[in-house]
């Protein structure tokens, strides 16, 4: 159940963001080589919004985590702020040495980026947020789940490409040695914790940016007219936006049915609620970013309207997902095999 706290702390988020974050500011692709875009770092940073991932945000219904989440999708947010806060600084935390031996750095002053991964690929990709921010990779070290390995890349040492979402670079971490790079060891019970909250965020910034597209819709199919009538009104767009949207609800139930996982609840098959989660939202967020695009007409498919931009971040997020949902599901089984 959504706590009062819950509300006001998602409510705050939401309204500083929408206000400084709006989508015409998304569309211009800052990065933190910019003083202002810097400068809105600095001030997430101080605000104490880089703590939003300590401290029980995944107990209960997962509520925060789900309505944070959200935020960030539906203001296509050109930020790190997820992973610094919800996988680099509850790593921190956890493991005190990655900060004493300097493979992690301080993340109010040097914004970070990075992913989660197998560590199969020789030249992975990440967000690139320019030469002023510091990448992170963090891998599986042996089989068992319970060592692990991050690596940390200067900015500048990232190759730029081009990447399919219209907000945010991509950068290609380098094949030579990172700067930093240390091994630790961590219970796999607590990373699949970690894991379970970075991928419920993904999810949640999926369903955002989904939610805020279908919204779009459905303000467009109440002005827009089409033979003396509301186009809302035709069966053929009223059933398809009502279907998106339970899409998208069921997809929401399911982000909080992860975050309240246990891994003594897989099922035999080994096909959890990982899987599921990943699954339902990736649908329905495509769904309803597709959908408006359609519902939209010609003006839907203008490089000028912001509809793109949405399925855009819901194609990048659901390739981040796929990933991290089956390695989770891996580091699941091992705890659920120890116990």
């Amino acid at each position: 159940m959504q706590t009062e706290t819950d509300n006001m702390l998602v409510s705050m988020f939401s309204r500083m963001l929408h206000k400084q974050h709006p989508l015409s500011y998304a569309r211009a692709r800052h990065s933190l080589d910019e003083p202002a875009h810097a400068a809105m770092w600095t001030q997430l940073a101080e605000g104490g919004w880089l703590e939003i991932g300590n401290g029980g945000s995944g107990e209960g219904d997962g509520a925060e985590v789900l309505g944070i989440g959200e935020t960030l999708g539906q203001t296509l947010l050109t930020l790190p702020l997820g992973f610094c806060a919800f996988v680099l600084r509850p790593l921190g935390e956890a493991v005190p040495e990655l900060l004493d031996s300097g493979t992690m750095l301080p993340l109010d002053a040097f914004p970070a980026a990075g992913r989660i991964d197998t560590g199969n690929s020789d030249c992975p990709l990440v967000d690139y947020h320019g030469s002023r921010a510091q990448y992170y990779r963090l891998t599986p070290h042996n089989s068992k789940w319970d060592t692990w390995i991050l690596r940390r890349y200067a900015g500048e040492n990232i190759r730029v490409i081009e990447g399919l979402d219209g907000c945010i670079a991509l950068g290609q971490l380098p094949e030579a040695p990172p700067a930093a790079e240390s091994v630790f060891a961590l219970p796999p019970q607590q990373m699949a914790a970690l894991l379970r909250v970075a991928l419920a965020v993904d999810l949640a910034e999926m369903l955002g940016a989904a939610s805020a597209s279908l919204d779009m819709a459905i303000a467009y199919a109440k002005e827009r007219r089409q033979f003396g009538r509301l186009i809302g009104q035709y069966q053929a767009i009223k059933h398809p936006l009502a279907n998106a949207w339970i899409a998208l609800d069921n997809g929401r139930y399911a982000v909080r049915k992860l975050l309240g996982k246990t891994a003594a609840s897989r099922s035999p098959s080994g096909n959890g609620i990982e899987q599921t989660a990943n699954r339902l939202v990736t649908s329905a967020a495509t769904q309803a970013t597709k959908l408006t695009i359609q519902v939209h007409s010609g003006i839907g498919f203008a490089w000028e309207h912001d509809a793109h931009l949405f399925l855009k971040r819901v194609y990048r997020q659901a390739s981040r997902t796929r990933g991290l949902a089956g390695m989770l599901g891996r580091v699941s089984s091992a705890v659920a095999v120890g116990n």
